[in-house]
């Protein structure tokens, strides 16, 4: 009787124990399914970065002059000194736009007969214009790579293709550092589904395609997936998988089923040996079980102790199959709760590890931004050195030409003062992403600005026949706003339509209501499709264009319009009819409170104040006549490059004034007691001491109180400008200077400052060479 009675206690317990186990079996398949797949996120993760390092390097090698110069040889020792200083990569191989070999790192410059390895990822990128990763090859060295392609684009053409040779050493020391279960197998696949990489027995299966079914579960999903195949060894598991679909790889991890069964066999055996152990437990003890009630209730106690704080519980059988089952079910939770926290703690060490390779992609990511910012700034800077001596070279030319080529110096200077715009706007794009493009606020009369945009862009604009047309409103309209920013805004607008409109009629206008200024530029150009004017503003697009671009522009002008514009709490839009209908740009502004107005003279209140004007097609003015100075000076030029500092000197010299130059600090400071200058012009980059230095040490000197210090430099941000203030100059002007605006800047500073009669020394000026 005891017996049957205890054979029914032991029944539910039984069934209670086969249903854990399949719960067991249940969330350990559930856990490594997601394991898998988290893995191979995670390595997916690592890997794109590793390629995208890569694609860095080489996007870098190809902004290099010597590339762009055409240079070969050149440029042949500045890859061989990357692919040196990158031991994971095997070679650098440079080819033209037809696919030819221009030379290959590993070879020396010059070899003939260089054979393209995976010569059709080399077509893809020339057909498509984008970095690309080829299939892994083996070389002619008998080394294993995989083939990173960039194309160096020029005007919008592939040039050149760059191509790193990455060792696959590099991808598998990823997959070695993964701590993983044994059994466990990592592969990465390319494009062409060949295994490149595996976590081990790798020169068993590197090289080898995945299996034709495989090959279907990937090209059914897009990114990543779950499923349940045999692997290279032919051993069934589970297996999850990421793509990089920029790529063409995917990142694959495996977990053998085998492991799940091992966990239900050893799971049935515990439980089937524990299970009989009891029933063996109560017959013997069966006499004793009511003195072990007590000592069971204090087991049970122990149990749910150590239960609550998460320690393992061990079922101990006290003979009384109640006990025994509770006992039981609290082992079970245990093993659960332990199974979990095992569980959340690999996941937690998963999602850490995800995290760090997302902060290290990210972290990369601001590096290569950063550089691209400094890169733009330097960029700006360094076209602005030639910039200088250019517009010199022309005033010099309007100074004493007089009509001689009137024609082609007007040429001229209309395509440098574009160039000098498109500078500009290469330095505010960097100060826009770099968050340091700021406004000075004032009060701000609206009608000026647009009235002196207007007329700055139709000085310029070729001839042509349409009408050029600006409507102003009869009364002033002022807002709060940076006068040198709004002006920028209107010229930009101007710009685009004049590049869209080249033979129909522009229109510029300017009204208000009670509370907003309205800007408009309206055209009857090109006109813009519905999916142009989604994306007009955004940095860097242009609308589609022919092949000539006869348009021209970098895509900058109207995303920087409209930063200017978010930054005067205002609002820009767009509008066309369509293609061949023109287009339309409107500005509102808040109008200045009637309050803050300042008064205005009566006599200027006629001022850009005239509604209807039409400018008609423009005709060649002759050259700028430059006055003699009202009092002829000494000046002091200290440039290292030799051009800018012979032009401008040379022009300064035809207006009346004594020059001499010098290209070094040293220099300066040895000639200025003799000479003693009236006025310095000091480039601030001089190659043995820092112009603001310089200009500190002659103002601590004491010697030349009445010294006119002007600092003519390339950087020209609210920032140089400031300093160079700081630094004792009396004025800071940005290449390339205009003649006319220097001598008057000149003049005035002089009458200002007072200058000194001190004797002239009797040499004179001469150019160098």
């Amino acid at each position: 009787m005891l017996f049957m009675l205890v054979a029914a206690g032991l029944l539910p317990l039984a069934l209670l124990g086969v249903w854990s186990v399949n719960a067991v079996y249940e969330q350990q398949q559930s856990d490594l399914r997601r394991g898998t797949l988290d893995l191979s996120r995670a390595l997916s993760s690592a890997v794109n970065a590793e390629i995208d390092s890569s694609v860095a390097a080489l996007e870098t090698l190809s902004f290099h002059p010597a590339l762009a110069a055409g240079n070969h040889e050149e440029f042949y020792a500045i890859v061989r000194n990357a692919v040196a200083a990158r031991p994971y990569w095997v070679s650098v191989l440079l080819s033209d736009a037809t696919g030819k070999v221009v030379f290959r790192s590993s070879r020396p410059f010059g070899a003939v007969d260089l054979n393209v390895y995976d010569p059709d990822s080399l077509k893809r990128v020339l057909a498509e214009k984008r970095p690309l990763l080829g299939a892994v090859r083996e070389g002619g060295s008998g080394t294993a790579a995989i083939p990173v392609r960039v194309p160096v684009m020029v005007g919008g053409d592939v040039r050149y293709v760059l191509t790193a040779a990455l060792k696959p050493d590099r991808i598998d020391d990823i997959l070695a550092r993964q701590n993983v279960p044994s059994g466990w197998a990592i592969s990465v696949s390319d494009s062409s589904f060949q295994r490149m990489s595996r976590s081990h027995d790798r020169d068993q299966f590197v090289g080898q395609r995945l299996s034709t079914s495989f090959q279907q579960e990937l090209n059914a999903v897009d990114t990543e997936g779950i499923t349940v195949t045999a692997n290279a060894a032919g051993v069934e598991s589970i297996v999850g998988f990421t793509k990089l679909p920029r790529w063409g790889m995917s990142v694959i991890v495996g977990a053998p089923v085998s492991s799940l069964n091992q966990v239900v066999s050893t799971a049935l055996f515990v439980y089937a040996a524990t299970l009989a152990l009891s029933l063996l437990v109560c017959l013997l003890v069966a006499k004793t079980i009511a003195r072990r009630i007590v000592g069971g209730i204090a087991t049970l106690q122990m149990h749910a102790r150590d239960l609550g704080q998460g320690r393992a519980v061990k079922a101990q059988a006290c003979g009384i199959a109640e006990f025994d089952q509770l006992s039981k079910s609290l082992e079970t939770a245990s093993m659960e709760r332990l199974a979990v926290e095992g569980h959340r703690r690999v996941l937690v060490d998963n999602l850490d590890r995800s995290l760090r390779s997302i902060r290290a992609a990210m972290e990369q990511a601001r590096e290569a931004s950063a550089a691209k910012d400094h890169f733009l700034a330097v960029l700006g800077h360094e076209l602005r050195n030639p910039l200088a001596p250019i517009v010199s070279t022309l005033d010099l030319m309007d100074i004493q030409g007089k009509d001689v080529y009137r024609r082609e110096r007007t040429i001229l200077r209309r395509q440098a003062t574009h160039l000098h715009h498109l500078v500009d706007d290469l330095l505010d794009v960097s100060r826009i992403v770099q968050g340091k493009m700021t406004v000075e606020k004032q009060p701000v009369l609206l009608n000026a600005v647009v009235a002196r945009a207007h007329e700055a862009i139709a000085s310029t604009v070729p001839k042509r026949e349409a009408p050029f047309s600006l409507v102003l409103p009869h009364d002033p309209v002022w807002v709060h706003g940076d006068e040198e920013r709004l002006t920028q805004l209107v010229v930009n607008l101007l710009i685009n339509a004049v590049r869209n409109s080249a033979e129909t009629p522009i229109s510029v206008s300017l009204s208000a209501t009670a509370s907003a200024a309205m800007i408009t530029v309206t055209d009857a150009g090109v006109g813009m499709a519905p999916d142009t004017l989604t994306k007009i503003f955004t940095l860097f697009y242009q609308a589609p264009q022919s092949i000539a671009r006869s348009a021209g522009g970098l895509g900058l002008g109207l995303s920087i319009a409209r930063s200017i514009v978010h930054l005067h709490e205002g609002h820009i839009s767009a509008s066309s009819d369509g293609l061949g209908l023109g287009s339309k740009f409107r500005i509102d502004l808040p109008l200045l409170a009637r309050h803050n107005v300042p008064p205005q003279p009566e006599s200027t209140r006629h001022l850009y104040l005239n509604p209807y004007t039409t400018v008609q097609p423009h005709s060649e003015q002759a050259a700028d006549r430059y006055t003699p100075p009202v009092t002829p000076a000494r000046i002091l030029v200290i440039d290292d490059n030799v051009d800018a500092a012979t032009t401008i000197a040379e022009a300064l010299t035809a207006s009346g004034h004594e020059v001499r130059i010098r290209h070094t600090a040293s220099e300066c400071l040895s000639i200025l007691p003799a000479y003693q200058p009236d006025v310095a012009l000091l480039d601030i980059g001089l190659p043995d001491m820092d112009g603001l230095n310089l200009a500190q040490l002659i103002r601590a000197s004491g010697q030349f109180p009445n010294l006119v210090l002007i600092a003519i430099t390339g950087y020209g941000q609210k920032e140089d400008v400031e300093r160079a203030m700081h630094a004792g100059f009396d004025q800071h002007m940005t290449k390339p200077v205009p003649i006319g605006e220097l001598l008057a800047r000149v003049d005035v500073l002089q009458q200002l400052r007072g200058r000194s009669e001190q004797a002239v020394p009797a040499d004179d000026w001469l150019p160098p060479g």
